[in-house]
């Protein structure tokens, strides 16, 4: 006997929308948002104890600096991401499972110019 079939609770793009909200949710879990708060206001205060800089520009400027760098972010993830960050784990933590396989090579950070 057969049980009946029962309608997909949601569409295909309702399903898709979910996904990438829980994807979504996820990746911000992994940014530390207070910790770029405090840099925000940490770079807020350095700028405005320039001489002569009003406190709306040093609020301006750190802002400016800040948005510059998450702009690069994306980018930055990407190159991560291919670089394996895998590949910096531990062999000790696998035991004896992998000593005959060498590791590949771990190409070095990117060093970013201004």
């Amino acid at each position: 006997m057969t049980e009946p079939l029962h309608p997909p609770l949601f569409t295909p793009p309702q399903a898709a929308a979910l996904l990438d909200q829980i994807i979504y949710e996820q990746v911000l879990e992994a940014v530390d948002l207070d910790a770029l708060y405090r840099l925000e206001q940490s770079l807020t205060m350095m700028v405005g104890e320039l001489h002569g800089v009003p406190f709306a520009q040093a609020t301006e400027s750190a802002q400016a600096v800040l948005e510059r760098c998450l702009l690069r972010l994306p980018d930055d993830i990407r190159r991560y991401l291919r670089a394996g960050p895998f590949l910096a784990f531990d062999r000790s933590e696998l035991g004896d499972r992998c000593e005959d396989r060498p590791l590949p090579a771990r190409r070095p950070p990117h060093r970013f110019s201004s």
